[in-house]
């Protein structure tokens, strides 16, 4: 995604709301975006050179963008239906170092999984990104 993409989003934010869950019983409307995280989806041609074929877009808010910075919490995310949820990396059952898990398929969409699908922190290009700030989160 080049600069003026980026700028264009920004100035869109004013009509976003946060796309990611906020829990039960809660309207999106009342999670302004402040912010987009950035997918690029491809892969690698080889060891110099990362083709992206599309980049996801997500709007979300400044408490989702501030609980994927920190190491607190997880995000699930599935990239069929986009539905989300987090997971509060001290009550969890499993352990979680990742700040974000993609999902090909979650219970809420299908019963076939599809995969999980994670990006390494070591690879810049192929990290999700907030736009606003250029932060690299660390996803698997």
């Amino acid at each position: 995604m080049n600069e003026i993409e980026k700028i264009r989003l920004l100035a869109d934010l004013e009509e976003e709301h946060c796309e990611l869950n906020h829990g039960p019983n809660t309207n999106p409307e009342e999670y302004q975006a402040t912010d987009y995280l950035i997918l690029p989806i491809g892969y690698q041609e080889d060891s110099i050179q990362t083709v992206t074929v599309r980049e996801m877009v997500i709007p979300v808010c400044f408490d989702c963008a501030q609980a994927l910075s920190h190491d607190e919490w997880t995000l699930l995310y599935c990239f069929e239906c986009s539905h989300s949820r987090w997971v509060y990396r001290p009550w969890a059952r499993n352990t979680y170092r990742h700040h974000i898990l993609w999902l090909r398929g979650c219970p809420d969409c299908t019963d076939i999984f599809g995969g999980l699908y994670f990006n390494d922190i070591d690879e810049v290009a192929g990290a999700p990104q907030l736009v606003s700030n250029h932060l690299s989160i660390r996803a698997a």
